[in-house]
């Protein structure tokens, strides 16, 4: 009688623990959504929306620091072939 006790628990556990993996992958994604909004918000003069307030970019700035570094260096690596040719051409 304690056996199949047991194995009921280890299912319980093992469907509990699925569960909760699951949880946080569905958490950790919904984070990184929100983060690309709160980036889009303070960095949305760049893309041609209206942006918050001065003060209020200023002192959420040390929060982008992660967001600031990434577009930083996604826009070194970056080479566009026809500002190469725009930039040799004045235009």
């Amino acid at each position: 009688m304690n056996n199949p006790f047991k194995g009921f628990l280890d299912a319980l556990r093992s469907f509990s623990r699925g569960f909760r993996e699951q949880t946080v992958d569905i958490i950790e994604k919904e984070l990184s959504e929100m983060e690309g909004s709160f980036a889009l918000l303070i960095f949305s003069s760049l893309v041609g929306l209206p942006s918050p307030p001065p003060m209020v970019g200023l002192a959420l700035l040390p929060y982008m620091e992660r967001e600031l570094s990434i577009m930083l260096a996604k826009s070194q690596n970056l080479e566009d072939a026809w500002s190469v040719w725009a930039d040799l051409a004045d235009i």
